[in-house]
């Protein structure tokens, strides 16, 4: 199908801009993209006809392809993305960008499984291009989400390792790119640092450009991840709270535990006394009896201080009780008679 001539100077204008921008290797890349794509108002019918023309430069086509996918994937339209994806699998599958493309593709499926084989596109890229910031803030943006979605979110050394790839990313890029503070900060959440997470959000709206395109989806995202951060926070307290109140029901348990037992040791001392004191004479039966109630009385008196009664009920118990022991052991058997 012809192309309108009007379209025909836009079409050799962007073959141009296509021919300049850096070779994929080189970590400008993403971002020069980006700028050609900025200059034309609707670039999606230029790029599908670059892309299309097989006479054109296979580094500029792959370019445009690249570009295509970028607008593709910032309108959410994730099945034509995929689309386009296995349609060019066969002559730019060996490219290392590739890969990433087949982690958005991954990605967009939703499912952990999915989530999985996305980190694992993203770590080859990592592995071809790792120079590239774009391509390692993908690795790390795609791995906080997958275990974003998990219960637990696994061993410490899988957000060491994540925010490793976050932190050089930022470092790549001089600390320019705004969305990589709100990944950071979706590490840090995980982490249970929540204010450092907020802060690293409230980083990465300031530095949002306000004339970029994308600027509204990006300030979105980041009030998304804002109200993410505070679900968190409040369920980190929820199952603290859960936590103690679950230690704390099973000290209760225990101690009730301890009492039962102490309840059946003193009922079967004084079961015991009682029938030694029966088989005495009457003053050693009443020296018996006089000994196992103080003992009694010391025992409820202390168990009583573990259960925080007031001091002053549970010294008068004491000294009660070691009165009678007193008594019962010390006591001449003329005055008992």
């Amino acid at each position: 199908m012809r192309q309108p001539a009007s379209s025909a100077p836009d079409r050799s204008h962007l073959v141009a801009a296509l021919s300049k921008v850096p070779p994929p290797s080189d970590a400008a890349f993403p971002q020069a993209i980006r700028a050609v794509v900025e200059a034309y108002p609707d670039p999606e019918p230029l790029l599908r006809a670059v892309l299309d023309d097989h006479a054109i430069r296979r580094r500029s086509r792959f370019a445009a392809l690249y570009a295509l996918l970028l607008r593709l994937r910032r309108e959410e339209r994730h099945a034509e993305y995929a689309s386009v994806v296995r349609d060019h699998d066969d002559e730019f599958g060996a490219e290392p960008y590739f890969h990433t493309f087949r982690a958005i593709v991954a990605r967009a499926k939703g499912d952990l499984a999915s989530l999985r084989s996305s980190v694992e596109y993203s770590r080859q890229a990592v592995a071809s291009m790792p120079d590239v910031a774009a391509v390692i803030h993908q690795l790390a943006a795609f791995w906080v989400e997958y275990l974003e979605r998990l219960e637990d979110p696994g061993p410490a050394r899988d957000l060491d390792e994540v925010e490793r790839h976050i932190d050089r990313a930022i470092t790549l890029t001089q600390g320019r790119v705004a969305h990589y503070y709100e990944t950071k900060g979706r590490v840090l959440a995980l982490r249970g640092e929540f204010e450092a997470a907020r802060a690293a959000v409230a980083q990465a709206i300031e530095l949002e450009p306000r004339d970029s395109r994308d600027h509204l989806r990006r300030l979105s995202q980041y009030q998304s991840s804002r109200i993410r951060i505070d679900l968190m926070q409040e369920r980190a307290r929820w199952a603290q709270a859960h936590a103690r109140f679950r230690t704390e029901l099973t000290e209760f348990k225990g101690q009730q535990l301890q009492l039962l037992g102490l309840l059946a040791a003193v009922v079967a001392f004084i079961a015991t006394a009682s029938n030694i004191a029966s088989q005495s004479a009457g003053v050693e039966g009443l020296r018996l009896m006089l000994v196992a109630s103080g003992a009694i009385a010391v025992v409820f008196g202390t168990f009583s201080l573990v259960n925080n009664s007031r001091v002053r009920r549970v010294i008068a118990a004491v000294v009660i009780g070691c009165a009678m022991i007193g008594a019962g052991m010390f006591v001449p058997a003329s005055w008992m008679s």
